[in-house]
């Protein structure tokens, strides 16, 4: 059974059991209403014929009451548990059952019905007046054919408004339910339109459209990985396979084997590499990467990774020029704010002269923590500067052969920026040098 059709069920069930309850409150109240209405009507006409029987007045005459009544109104005086006097239409039968019990008044009847009262007293004889009422109008009756008449249709249609509401309610489920069958591993591109209602469905629908565009963002990741590694390692791979036929070929020396070895051993170097850097590219993602973050010194960090590239600058002749100026604690991951860190400075050393220098500065501002790596080196031409963060693109593709690097370097500079929702800046001028600026 349908979800709709459950809730509905539930609806019934509850409305019904409402409505029973109301009817029976009403049908009480009415007839406890009617009830009252009744006796109040039959004591003060007693209480009348009370005062004219026993004040001497001639109102009976040959066993006969002779009075002034309500509308279908009988009247009896009882003496000594004889009737001594009635009104012609009087039926002793349906008073009897008052008669000894004590009781004063009685209503018993279907549509219309038949009430009794009486008023007993001591003085100047032991008796009692009765009063009798017939045909009475069942009121409670006559309102409850009319509380029928109208709860019945209003039920219904409160039943229909439940079924077309609970359809609207569950509506966004629908969509989510269609939505989920039709996703696949080359396709995660639908989302729900969010309700404009702020309610769990809305969180529902927000907590799909997040998943689909988690997902989508995975897949589209994992894709780019795999096709950028496959043309990446296509070269080295033809390298590698190129120098083992050349050996294979012929008898070679001791000093050609080491030589054709090390060409080998220097392009699973470059693999490796690579294939690092598309992992640390492909491995976090603006919904997971907060999970790695913890509190991170970055003054050490950055002190760590120019202790690891000062040696290659300095058999080049190239100095830094450190101005680290803060200490304060932030809270990051450490392996990206160290790739950050290392590939900037990499960059730097490999695009300067030899022999000059590069100045780099760490410090607080008010807008945040400021990294700034700066050289004097070849510089960027300005049409090349806006794909410096492209993947496997070098901008000097004149000296790209003669430096080591695949072009990934600042793509994931950017992409460590970006996940620690931080921006760059790169100033370029060529011939003057570059400089790189990190606000985080």
């Amino acid at each position: 059974m349908s979800l709709r059709k459950r809730l509905m069920l539930r609806f019934a069930l509850v409305l019904f059991l409402l409505m029973g309850a109301f009817s029976a409150l009403f049908y009480t109240l009415s007839k406890q209403n009617l009830r009252h209405k009744v006796l109040a009507e039959l004591r003060e006409a007693a209480l009348e014929a009370e005062g004219h029987l026993l004040g001497n007045e001639k109102v009976v005459r040959h066993g006969t009451i002779l009075l002034h009544l309500p509308p279908h109104t009988e009247a009896a005086l009882i003496r000594n548990g004889r009737i001594a006097a009635r009104t012609p239409g009087y039926r002793p039968e349906i008073c009897r059952p008052l008669e000894g019990s004590g009781e004063e008044f009685l209503l018993l009847g279907g549509e219309r019905l038949d009430a009794c009262y009486w008023e007993r007293f001591e003085r100047p004889f032991r008796g009692a007046v009765v009063l009798q009422k017939r045909k009475i109008p069942n009121e409670t009756l006559e309102m409850m054919e009319i509380f029928a008449a109208v709860l019945i249709p209003l039920t219904l249609i409160l039943l229909a408004m439940a079924w077309r509401l609970i359809g609207r309610i569950l509506e966004p489920i629908h969509l989510l339910t269609d939505s989920i069958r039709q996703v696949r591993v080359d396709n995660f591109s639908r989302t729900i339109p969010a309700p404009d209602r702020d309610d769990e469905i809305q969180a529902l629908t927000d907590a799909y459209n997040a998943m689909i565009l988690r997902l989508r963002e995975g897949v589209e990741t994992l894709e780019r990985f795999n096709s950028d590694l496959a043309h990446e390692l296509r070269t080295p791979l033809t390298v590698m396979k190129g120098e083992i036929e050349l050996a294979r070929r012929k008898e070679r020396t001791p000093e050609e084997y080491r030589k054709t070895l090390e060409r080998l051993a220097r392009e699973a170097e470059g693999m490796e590499r690579l294939t690092e850097g598309l992992l640390l590219l492909s491995r976090y993602t603006l919904q997971n990467v907060e999970q790695s973050f913890e509190p991170c010194r970055l003054d050490r960090l950055l002190a760590e990774v120019i202790s690891q590239l000062e040696p290659a600058a300095r058999q080049r002749g190239i100095r830094f020029l450190q101005r680290i100026e803060t200490s304060k604690e932030f809270r990051g991951n450490p392996v990206l704010l160290r790739a950050l860190f290392a590939n900037v400075i990499e960059n730097a050393v490999k695009y300067s002269h030899d022999g000059s220098e590069v100045g780099i500065r760490l410090e607080e501002t008010p807008e945040g923590i400021s990294f700034t790596v700066g050289d004097r080196g070849i510089g960027i031409e300005p049409e090349k500067l806006r794909r410096i963060t492209e993947r496997f693109y070098r901008a000097d593709s004149a000296r790209s052969r003669q430096i080591e690097g695949f072009g990934l370097g600042m793509a994931l500079v950017e992409r460590a920026v970006e996940l620690h929702g931080g921006t760059l800046q790169i100033d370029s001028r060529p011939g003057e040098g570059t400089r790189v600026r990190v606000l985080l």
